[in-house]
């Protein structure tokens, strides 16, 4: 019965995966233990987001083929896909003892390190991808190397700094220089372009959802360059409130530069540079007369980026940390207001009898000052426990175990942490926030949307304010929220506040936060739409004086 395979590689191959799966479950259905089958159909799982389906599928094909390494390398990207780093270690690790000098699993072995909050392992092991790699590989490896410096403790600002430019010397291509306006009337209709991986469903596309629902499209066209494999229904709306919509899948930097300069693009956009699939190499090349990078966490290291948009909080006067000049408005973090949202409880401890500190922040962005920062506020308030969700995280043994040790090493009863493993959808995330007293902030990558989520569902939020931009994100979503005062500069004021808003908690009218956030500009979409059409002229005006 092997014409069901063939019948399903082929439309497989013609990307018609639904067809696909019915062949290839067919095929199982008459010879269970076919492992070719097994494989591509949980490809084909993996590709229609049935993750827990395609672990099977491939745990099974492994148990007839034992240490084949396409096998492991496809289970181990599902159990990343998954929030089963633990185990997608596991797996990395025995394919780099095969292949110790491929650079892929080396960089996959970083990002399941990473999630482990890691850093100095996961750190080594994009170093290693870096020097093992070439061609598009090695931008890839080198991105993920750069942006784990941002988690590190330990790193200065200035090194960051350093690694970014040496790694724009290194891809900036000799002899770009900036193109001339093609048309130098500073009050005409421009074209914005956005260099982007992320308008899906995405915390960077509800950011700029205002940038696109409100512009003034009498003065701006919208066009997008998107890097993006799997589009949604966040997707279509943003392709539907745009002038014009390229894929970048395919193109390589130079061929995605000269299809932008083609298009007269005016201003081009950067948007989270540093992260996911999103390609600063194209701004390298420098197909606009005007470059931004908007939603960054640091230099791109060039001076083919004119500027990086920051709020005031943000930049902090730390001008010398960027080679782009720093561009300030108050509406980089925008987010529209959460409909039909779990609605707004009482705080917990009325109930409970004691304080429930909480935290829905990336593993990833734990690190060891993360954890002094939390048992100093444990220890402030005895009775306190401590919840922490994100996504499945937690739901790996060996993850929990390791949060556990960290808080034990610190003097803190490992039975004061909980970890909540339920509420996948977005109501059911939102509703932990219902469970907790006070958030508790990360450093130094501190939180964003979970900054905004929990100020949103009347929970208070206190930070530890750092020297770079995202060791200052969420004191700069607290200053918008006019909440500076659960900003602090040291570990001891980060407990005395944390130990303040506990003993308040009883007595705060949650209802009433969430009204002053829904009035705030954090949800004013409209005003952010305005303010980075006013900063596009400001650069586009300064370009036709140049």
């Amino acid at each position: 019965m092997s014409g069901e395979y063939d019948a399903g590689a082929a439309a497989f191959a013609a990307g018609d995966i639904p067809r696909a799966i019915a062949h290839f479950e067919a095929q199982l259905a008459a010879e269970p233990d076919h492992a070719a089958t097994l494989v591509d159909l949980g490809v084909a799982r993996f590709m229609s987001n049935d993750v827990d389906a395609a672990i099977v599928l491939f745990e099974k094909a492994l148990a007839i083929l034992p240490g084949n390494a396409l096998v492991e390398t496809n289970l181990a990207r599902a159990f990343d896909a998954a929030g089963r780093p633990v185990a997608a270690e596991a797996l990395w690790r025995k394919v780099i003892a095969r292949a110790p000098a491929d650079p892929v699993p080396r960089h996959e072995l970083g990002k399941a390190l990473l999630s482990q909050g890691r850093h100095g392992a996961a750190h080594a092991a994009f170093a290693t991808a870096v020097e093992l790699s070439g061609g598009a590989l090695r931008v890839h490896c080198w991105r993920a190397y750069l942006n784990t410096l941002n988690y590190m403790d330990d790193v200065p600002p200035q090194r960051i700094l350093a690694e970014n430019m040496r790694f724009a010397a290194e891809y900036t291509p000799p002899g770009v220089s900036r193109p001339a306006p093609r048309d130098r009337d500073r009050a005409r209709k421009l074209r914005i372009g956005y260099v982007t991986s992320d308008l899906r469903s995405h915390s960077v596309a509800r950011n700029m959802l205002g940038i696109f629902l409100h512009r003034d499209r009498a003065r701006y066209e919208a066009h997008v360059y998107a890097e993006i494999e799997r589009p949604d229904e966040f997707t279509e709306l943003f392709r539907g409130l745009s002038d014009r919509w390229t894929s970048t899948l395919g193109l390589d930097d130079d061929a995605a530069a000269r299809r932008i300069a083609a298009d007269g693009i005016d201003v081009l956009v950067l948007v989270a540079g540093h992260f996911d699939r999103n390609r600063a190499g194209i701004l390298l090349r420098r197909p606009a007369p005007v470059q931004l990078a908007v939603y960054d966490i640091c230099t791109q290291g060039s001076e083919a980026i004119d500027a990086i948009v920051l709020d005031p909080t943000m930049c902090a006067g730390r001008a010398d940390l960027f080679v782009e000049r720093p561009l300030k408005t108050r509406h980089v973090y925008v987010h529209p207001p959460f409909e039909n949202a779990p609605a707004v409880g009482p705080a917990p401890c009325r109930t409970n009898g004691f304080v429930t500190f909480g935290s829905a922040n990336n593993p990833a962005k734990m690190s060891a000052t993360t954890y002094a920062m939390w048992a100093a506020a444990l220890k402030a308030v005895p009775q306190a426990r401590l919840a922490l969700k994100f996504m499945r995280a937690y739901e790996e043994p060996a993850v929990r175990a390791g949060v556990c040790e960290r808080f034990a090493a610190r003097g803190v009863d490992p039975a004061r942490i909980s970890f909540d493993t339920g509420g996948r959808s977005r109501d059911g995330h939102l509703a932990f926030y219902n469970r907790i007293d006070v958030a508790l902030d990360t450093f130094p990558f501190t939180g964003s949307t979970t900054t905004f989520e929990a100020l949103w569902m009347g929970v208070p939020v206190v930070t530890l304010r750092g020297r770079t931009v995202p060791q200052r994100w969420t004191a700069a979503i607290l200053a918008r929220a006019r909440r500076e005062e659960w900003c602090a500069d040291d570990i001891e004021g980060f407990a005395r506040i944390a130990a303040r808003l506990a003993a308040e908690s009883p007595n705060q009218d949650r209802a009433v936060q969430q009204s002053a956030i829904a009035g705030s500009s954090l949800c004013d979409l409209e005003g952010q739409a305005r303010a980075y059409e006013r900063l596009y002229r400001a650069m586009w005006a300064r370009a036709c004086r140049a």
